[in-house]
């Protein structure tokens, strides 16, 4: 049995670090803008992989970055809808194809179907086929001997 030892554990590495105070506000602020994570990052002075280890841990914090995602998908949103309403037509057709599933041309449920295509030689004239086909004498039977294997 080996001897318990008497001291304390070392700790590993440095101190994770929290967020600041004011995090969910500026990170709803960054994201509506349209800043990207490492941008809102960038924003809060710290790494990417600690501002998505905040919003794993903290719901507030994921909940201030979805609504800051959201408002910037609502003020985009609005200003194509206010271009197709002044007739912007490719506006309005993105509208409908993003919003509605609206599809070009009739594709009939294609996207999910399977296309295999065989590539087969071409066709053989009767004296090629056979030329290549023709018995020869490993492929024909001994005389008096079975065809099975016994």
């Amino acid at each position: 049995m080996t001897k318990p030892v008497n001291r304390p554990h070392k700790k590993r590495g440095r101190a994770l670090k929290l967020a600041p105070a004011n995090a969910a506000a500026r990170i709803a602020a960054l994201a509506a803008v349209g800043h990207s994570v490492v941008g809102i990052a960038r924003g809060l002075d710290t790494s990417a992989d600690t501002l998505r280890r905040w919003l794993d841990e903290d719901p507030a914090l994921a909940e201030a970055f979805a609504q800051g995602r959201e408002a910037e998908r609502f003020t985009l949103h609005n200003v194509l809808y206010r271009a197709a309403r002044k007739g912007n037509i490719v506006a309005a057709m993105f509208l409908l194809k993003a919003r509605h599933g609206y599809r070009e041309g009739d594709q009939g449920g294609e996207a999910n179907r399977v296309s295999i295509t065989f590539a087969l030689p071409g066709a053989l004239t009767p004296e090629q086929f056979a030329i290549d086909h023709a018995p020869t004498a490993k492929t024909l039977p001994v005389p008096g001997k079975s065809l099975t294997r016994s």
